[in-house]
């Protein structure tokens, strides 16, 4: 018998040991070499050297899984001391205001943005931060318009207008300019209603 020596934190991590022959074994937690944080494995005598996958998991943390060489005579692996990273806290859900006015918002966006309306660039970075804007104030019903192959296009999206797909306080459901005169010296931002949304032509915010 060799004993293989791992080491983890956080201190209550679990980790356990998946060699090529298929077995599995779990680190057993102790002290080793000055540090509370070892996992002792009682290696069996007819382990070969081969390959195995270190798997450290602990509640609340990134879990991580690393493939390294295992050697009997040294009782050793290639990596030995590894460490988790928190898990991040879940998102916020958004709290939206129907009531927002989403003119003031795109227009803000403008203002707050360095975009040149006179690029197709510049209209479609303009239209996608516009999109994620009314989505994340106003309503998570606002969506880009999808465009194919050769039709005017940022990005698989309209380069000037987005969509609400149902009412929102007062702002009616439809298809939306936000762009004067496109792609050009005299471009500007602008708020003109076109028609009724498209479903199938639904496409989430960049």
């Amino acid at each position: 018998m060799s004993e293989l020596y791992l080491y983890a934190s956080p201190i209550e991590a679990e980790i356990s040991l998946t060699l090529d022959d298929g077995r599995i074994l779990l680190g057993e937690p102790c002290i080793a070499n000055g540090r509370s944080d070892a996992h002792r494995f009682t290696l069996p005598a007819d382990t070969p050297i081969q390959g195995a996958v270190v798997t450290v998991t602990c509640s609340g943390y990134v879990s991580q899984a690393n493939r390294g060489i295992l050697t009997l005579d040294l009782a050793g692996i290639q990596m030995d001391d590894f460490r988790l990273t928190p898990e991040p806290p879940a998102p916020e859900r958004p709290t939206w205001n129907p009531d927002l006015d989403p003119r003031a918002l795109i227009q803000a966006v403008y203002e707050q943005g360095e975009f040149d309306l006179a690029t197709k660039q510049g209209c479609g970075e303009y239209t996608e931060a516009c999109c994620r804007e009314l989505f994340a104030q106003q309503s998570p019903l606002w969506a880009h318009i999808k465009k194919t192959g050769a039709q005017n296009q940022w990005n698989g999206h309209a380069v000037d207008a987005v969509q609400l797909l149902a009412k929102a306080g007062a702002t009616d459901a439809g298809i939306y300019d936000i762009i004067w005169s496109t792609e050009s010296p005299e471009a500007e931002p602008a708020w003109s209603y076109k028609g009724p949304p498209d479903p199938n032509l639904w496409m989430p915010p960049v």
